[in-house]
């Protein structure tokens, strides 16, 4: 028990994230000119808060590092058609992590 309690505190941000594959169906750049939303074949959320105008879509967090390369990985597969794995916060529908598939 020890050891379950140890991990959930190290890894909070985590806690309530889950991995969505399919294809990307859309990109989309927000009215607001900042948020960049995706649309993913598959997925059947409908409360997504990252950006409410389209509460069935995830969005990149622009604030990471790492945001022009996950950009260029969706564009990519979305012009190719390659599947994609997101890692989603499931509470606000942020991109945390990804991977393109075969």
């Amino acid at each position: 028990m020890r050891k379950w309690l140890s991990l959930c505190l190290l890894l909070p941000c985590f806690a309530y994230a889950d991995w969505h594959s399919g294809r990307i169906e859309m990109i989309a750049i927000g009215y607001d000119g900042k948020t960049i939303s995706i649309g993913m074949e598959g997925a059947t959320k409908t409360d997504c808060k990252c950006y409410p105008t389209w509460p069935n879509r995830f969005c990149l967090d622009r604030n990471r590092v790492s945001f022009n390369e996950e950009y260029s990985l969706l564009l990519s597969a979305k012009a190719q058609g390659k599947p994609v794995a997101l890692q989603i916060d499931e509470t606000t529908c942020i991109v945390n992590a990804m991977y393109e598939g075969n």
